[in-house]
């Protein structure tokens, strides 16, 4: 079997280097519904029998580009959403936003509207999900459009079931990443 991961088109949205929470929290949202920049995916030349992409319209905007039959939507594969870890009206650089953002989520900080674990079991319940779909329709090569910092968490699950293929930490938009077991 095999399992191959994009991270979606590069997003055409810019933002400030110094914002506020709320800022911070607004971009967010801005970039969860901006437009894609469009570019060729090379997919080796791998017959894919189905495709699965976030719920998010970049991810889906990536697969249907990339994908010319239908394509299944989950949200089990969407990015994890990110939050400030506390409401200010100082304008802090976005680094400093989206790192720490990171860091309360690795330790399951009150502030993050996803924890670790539920993405972890997002990650897990896909996987399972996946898998028994891919038996049942006998499925060999399984393509899926996600989010760099949930595509982490996937590999690891990939792993976990004795898939093997590069930990890859920060992902390119529009690659992919082969996984075989």
């Amino acid at each position: 079997m095999r399992i191959g991961l994009v991270r979606h088109f590069k997003v055409d949205y810019k933002r400030r280097f110094l914002m506020t929470s709320k800022q911070f929290k607004d971009w967010e949202m801005a970039y969860d519904t901006s437009e894609v920049i469009r570019n060729d995916v090379e997919l080796q030349n791998i017959h894919w029998d189905k495709c699965y992409c976030s719920t998010l319209s970049r991810a889906i905007t990536t697969a249907k580009d990339i994908y010319t039959d239908e394509v299944i939507q989950s949200d089990l594969i969407r990015e994890v959403p990110i939050s400030p870890i506390f409401n200010t009206n100082f304008k802090l650089p976005f680094w400093f936003w989206a790192i720490s953002a990171r860091f309360a989520w690795y330790f399951n900080h009150s502030s993050q509207e996803e924890l670790k674990r539920n993405t972890e079991l997002n990650a897990k319940d896909f996987l399972d999900f996946l898998e028994k779909a891919a038996k049942e329709e006998k499925s060999e090569n399984i393509l899926i459009v996600t989010h760099g910092f949930f595509m982490y968490t996937l590999q690891k699950q990939l792993k976990k079931r004795g898939f093997k293929g590069k930990m890859i930490h920060t992902p390119k938009n529009g690659n992919l990443y082969l996984y075989k077991r």
